[in-house]
């Protein structure tokens, strides 16, 4: 079936594309971009934090709250080793987002 996405596919990773799951990744890198903010009252242009995924095509645009928490989660250096869970949530504007969460420590018997 032919969609819109065919002709535009998505270029940067969104809370709908995780379709309710939580998922594990693999931090692959980070970069720090110019990108232009629409929203009223911005439209400039903004340094963002950029963060690829191991396998992944779609990159996250961090925000704030999204960049702390990796800072957060990450005590290595070598962020290829750093691993995360993304999941779906609700920013406080009510807007979807990706919660960043570090990966639950398995429990030992």
């Amino acid at each position: 079936m032919a969609s819109i996405k065919d002709l535009w596919p998505d270029k940067w990773l969104k809370a709908e594309h995780l379709g309710g799951r939580a998922v594990v990744a693999t931090i692959a890198g980070a970069v720090v971009e110019e990108l232009y903010n629409p929203a009223p009252g911005k439209k400039r242009m903004e340094q963002k934090l950029i963060v690829a995924f191991e396998g992944k095509k779609l990159r996250l645009i961090c925000n704030k709250t999204q960049a702390l928490a990796i800072a957060k989660i990450s005590d290595q250096l070598d962020f290829t080793q750093w691993q995360v869970v993304l999941a779906e949530a609700i920013a406080p504007n009510g807007k979807g987002t990706i919660a960043v969460s570090a990966i639950p420590e398995k429990e030992t018997a």
